[in-house]
């Protein structure tokens, strides 16, 4: 990314949003009902699981960030379209930060949605998790697909 400020913003944001899900979690545990709604249809419970699940999707998301890191580390082994000598480090750095869209977002909206489960699961509001969580998703779409329309309008 050309802007650090950017690049630190997200990761700030990034980092704060799993410290006050954590605490978010931890703090209401003890309200947390033993079983949890895992899938709701039309306002109604569809599915109910234990409510230790609520810790499956942070994992999940640290998993995605440590595994996105690993991967975003070595942008010149991945495959490319139309990729010359001449437009091989824009490719490269237009990937790596496709990358890091998808390994912070990505992560990020695991997060969200999590927040809203758990907020579901004590009777509060979840719309505003809900809306967040599924634009980071749809960004983590966008993002790819742009890079993607983007190298095929390159010229050999």
């Amino acid at each position: 990314m050309k802007h650090k400020a950017f690049k630190g913003a997200v990761m700030l944001i990034s980092g704060v949003t799993l410290l006050y899900h954590g605490y978010h979690l931890l703090s209401l545990w003890s309200d947390i009902p033993s079983q949890v709604a895992l899938h709701v249809s039309d306002d109604e419970l569809e599915d109910l699981g234990p409510k230790f699940l609520l810790f499956l999707m942070p994992a999940s998301s640290i998993f995605l960030w440590l595994l996105l890191g690993f991967f975003g580390r070595k942008p010149e082994s991945w495959n490319y379209i139309n990729l010359t000598e001449e437009n091989k480090h824009i490719q490269y750095a237009k990937a790596k930060n496709v990358m890091f869209i998808l390994q912070y977002v990505g992560a990020t909206s695991l997060i969200v949605a999590n927040e809203a489960l758990l907020r579901n699961a004590v009777g509060m509001d979840t719309v505003l998790p809900n809306v967040i969580a599924i634009t980071l998703i749809v960004i983590c779409f966008i993002a790819p697909i742009y890079q993607l329309v983007w190298a095929t309008t390159l010229r050999e």
